[in-house]
């Protein structure tokens, strides 16, 4: 597999879901084996980097919910737009 920038990465995830959200627990557990021994890579990092992808278009914060803290947390969905950027990413995903 080719090794993305953690964000295309996330970005590419989301758009395998195929619509259904996922919780950033979700993401950063399916993306640790990948990424965990780059410094951008933590839980607390993970958000700043989906409200960025958010920032741009290509994903949606949806179905809010609890984590075990009780703080509030979003699920993501890929937009259109995200989707047709995938298109640029390397096909050997």
């Amino acid at each position: 597999m080719a090794v993305l920038p953690l964000r295309f990465r996330i970005l590419h995830l989301l758009n395998q879901a195929d619509g259904k959200p996922i919780k950033m627990t979700e993401i950063y557990k399916a993306l640790y084996d990948e990424y965990s021994g780059e410094g951008q890579f933590s839980l607390e990092m993970m958000e700043h980097h989906l409200m960025s992808i958010k920032a741009v278009g290509l994903i949606d914060a949806v179905e809010p919910y609890f984590d075990e803290n009780k703080e509030a947390r979003y699920q993501y969905v890929i937009t259109q737009t995200g989707r047709e950027r995938t298109k640029y990413l390397p096909k050997d995903l």
